[in-house]
């Protein structure tokens, strides 16, 4: 049957209930090659564990549907990590059977600990890495659920669970070269394209800055997101590219630098204003130049002659800047020059950066890590709920001696360690459980309604292909990429194929409850234990920064800027995804005090590295007024009175010296304190009434 005369033709609209199933009669291609190469790899998996008479044949089709990822570098990055977290899981469910065999109420707690703790070392992870941690938690659990009826067994149990995630992970790793071409290539140019796309928006961004336009605050916030999520998909084009070529540092290194240039100017945004729109040529001739490098970034390409246009235009403005920093005849105007000559030193190294990302130099040896947040209240409640999660349905299993129960057990396990691993657990389980609910209704139509009629296995591998092709364009589309996730785990669990047996329908009722229980037990436990709120988030960031600030003044070993950026900005992504998943918006004013608070914990550090310089006046004062600012607070009426003062003291000194470069790194530095720090107040005292 041709079923394009079905389709609706071009620039004719879909209809609602066509335009929601849009990925399924009319996927991309991309979705359809990501669809059947797994399913390819999914029925190679299956036939080669039958053909083993593995124990357990469906977890090799769900590792298949687990580790897939639409790019290849995250499929090859989740198929290591998950090797690594089913070896430790393996190991500590063979540990936990020894120590406590027939000793119920010792084996449950010792599993639900086990899981808390993986839960709470997975929150500090990025991408894969907590993946592996929560992995090792539901493995240990799986294998020793199933050997605890049978303690002598969990050896061989583990061995085969290990054996069949290894076929899945192989099976897709295989599959997956066959259909890749030129994949170091490709990798570069995504790479490319995304910090492209940074630039674009950072000249977009500095263009509001300059014309002072009031959501410049807002679009810096939703520019930290940007950045965050940027920072995290590197990883994966690098792994694509190969360990011995550093282009991932070195993107990663852009972003550092493009988020303190733009931590720079908030700092910078009170004075700033009064001199730009004052009726002076020198500062309307550096409004222009600016505006027009917003131009050029705004269209810049990296692999075309423009990124050397560009280079050579910020190198002009830094010595242009430097210049008029040192004649200017206005003490505002010196120091915006100042600091606009140390933002296009940002800019210029990060331009620099950019081009070693296609043109590394010779012997590159070059390593960057943007620094992140580590939320230890998230990651404790994320352990306290997957423990009680398992203490819950252990309790239920004990109670009722439910012949499911263990099952029951193991995917309440898996649930939450698969949410554990998310910023926000609550988002996204009501999809999961749809998806368990649709893996039992496809898994059913296959036990009770095909598979009795099917003789071997080539019929039943064409069948599930085309069950399992499905889910594969769901995942591709993000509106049901959630269900597809669960649907792709659960559905080859409730099939059960075996080599000599089939699914009666009281074993495939029993199977199907207690997984659909388990997800909505999984569910419940996010959603009523401890529940994630966006605005809790933000008054925990907000009092956590406040006690930052006072320790950057105090510690003998300050982080570099680069670090306090990287967790600054990874705190501001948070709060914008978190505020527009819950769609509050409330939020914008917490989002504006964490970019002013970002601004005036770097003007501390960059106080910090001008004191180590070399010792004279200037480094002593700097010295006094941090010791100060650790017995007032940086963000306090007494802290922003000190910073007032001492200003006050170096401008002296620096009209008795004019053009003195280290004193307007000073002055520029105590007024990005004191601007940011009183409108932190300002805001502060205003949430309050």
């Amino acid at each position: 049957m041709n079923i394009s005369r079905f389709m609706p033709g071009p620039g004719v609209r879909w209809p609602v209930g066509g335009d929601m199933l849009r990925w399924l009669f009319c996927p991309t291609p991309q979705a359809v090659a990501f669809a059947l190469r797994n399913t390819i790899a999914s029925i190679v998996a299956l036939a080669i564990a039958l053909w083993m008479e593995l124990d357990s044949p469906q977890w090799a089709v769900a590792t298949v549907w687990s580790v897939a990822q639409v790019r290849r570098g995250e499929s090859m990055s989740k198929a290591r990590w998950r090797i690594v977290g089913t070896l430790v899981g393996a190991v500590a469910a063979v540990v936990f059977i020894a120590a406590f065999p027939q000793q119920s109420w010792l084996f449950f707690p010792a599993v639900a600990t086990w899981i808390g703790l993986c839960s709470f070392l997975a929150t500090f992870c990025l991408n894969f890495r907590s993946y592996a941690f929560v992995l090792s938690g539901y493995t240990c659990s799986i294998i020793a659920v199933a050997a605890a009826s049978a303690p002598d067994n969990v050896f061989f149990i583990g061995i085969s669970r290990a054996t069949y995630i290894i076929l899945g992970v192989v099976c897709e790793a295989g599959m997956a070269m066959l259909f890749t071409i030129s994949l170091s290539t490709r990798a570069q140019a995504t790479m490319v394209a995304q910090v492209e796309n940074v630039l674009h928006r950072l000249g977009t961004l500095l263009r509001e800055i300059v014309l002072h336009d009031r959501d410049t605050l807002v679009h810096a916030g939703e520019f930290s997101d940007m950045v965050v999520s940027v920072h995290q998909g590197l990883e994966f084009p690098a792994i694509e590219m190969g360990r011995q070529v550093h282009a991932g540092d070195h993107a990663r290194a852009v972003l550092a630098e493009v988020s303190i240039l733009l931590t720079r100017l908030v700092g910078l945004s009170g004075g700033a204003e009064r001199a730009m729109l004052a009726d002076d040529g020198v500062m309307a001739d550096t409004r222009g130049q600016l505006l027009h490098l917003c131009d050029r970034l705004a269209a810049c390409r990296l692999k075309s002659g423009a990124l050397d246009g560009v280079r050579a235009q910020v190198m002009h403005l830094r010595t242009l800047f430097e210049r008029r920093a040192a004649r200017g005849d206005q003490e505002t105007t010196r120091i915006t020059h100042g600091v606009l000559a140390a933002t296009m030193d940002d800019l210029e190294t990060a331009l620099e950066h950019c081009h070693a990302i296609f043109s590394p130099p010779p012997h590159d040896r070059f390593r960057f890590h943007l620094g992140g947040h580590r939320d230890i209240r998230l990651a404790f409640y994320n352990g306290l709920r997957g423990a009680a999660a398992i203490m819950l349905a252990a309790f239920v299993y004990e109670c009722t001696a439910w012949p499911g129960g263990m099952g029951f057990i193991a995917i309440t396990t898996l649930v939450c360690g698969l949410f554990a691993t998310r910023e926000n657990p609550v988002v996204g389980t009501t999809r999961f459980l749809s998806g368990a609910v649709w893996s039992a209704v496809a898994a059913g139509s296959l036990d009770l309604w095909i598979l009795p009629y099917l003789t071997d296995y080539e019929e039943f591998a064409f069948v599930l292909g085309v069950f399992l092709f499905v889910g594969g364009l769901a995942k591709c589309n993000r509106g049901t990429a959630g269900a597809a996730a669960a649907y792709g785990l659960l559905m080859p669990n409730l099939l059960m194929p075996g080599n000599q047996s089939r699914v009666d329908e009281i074993t495939f009722l029993n199977g199907a409850f207690h997984t659909v229980l388990a997800v909505g037990l999984s569910v419940l436990v996010f959603r009523l234990v401890l529940p994630f709120r966006a605005r809790d988030e933000r008054l925990r960031f907000g009092m956590h920064i406040r006690g930052e600030l006072r320790r950057l003044c105090l510690v003998p070993l300050p982080p570099s800027p680069q670090w306090w950026i990287g967790t600054s900005v990874d705190r501001i992504g948070r709060m914008v995804r978190h505020a527009a998943q819950e769609g509050d918006r409330t939020a914008t004013a917490g989002i504006r005090l964490m970019l002013m608070f970002s601004s005036v914990g770097l003007n501390i550090l960059l106080l910090r590295q001008i004191k180590r310089q070399r010792r004279d006046t200037v480094s002593d004062v700097i010295t006094e007024l941090l010791r100060v600012l650790v017995r007032y607070r940086p963000v306090s009426p007494r802290g922003v009175a000190m910073v007032r003062a001492t200003r006050r003291r170096l401008a002296h000194m620096e009209k008795a010296d004019p053009g003195n470069a280290r004193l307007l790194e000073v002055l520029a530095c105590l007024d990005g304190i004191s601007r940011t720090a009183t409108a932190c107040i300002a805001a502060m005292t205003a949430g309050v009434e």
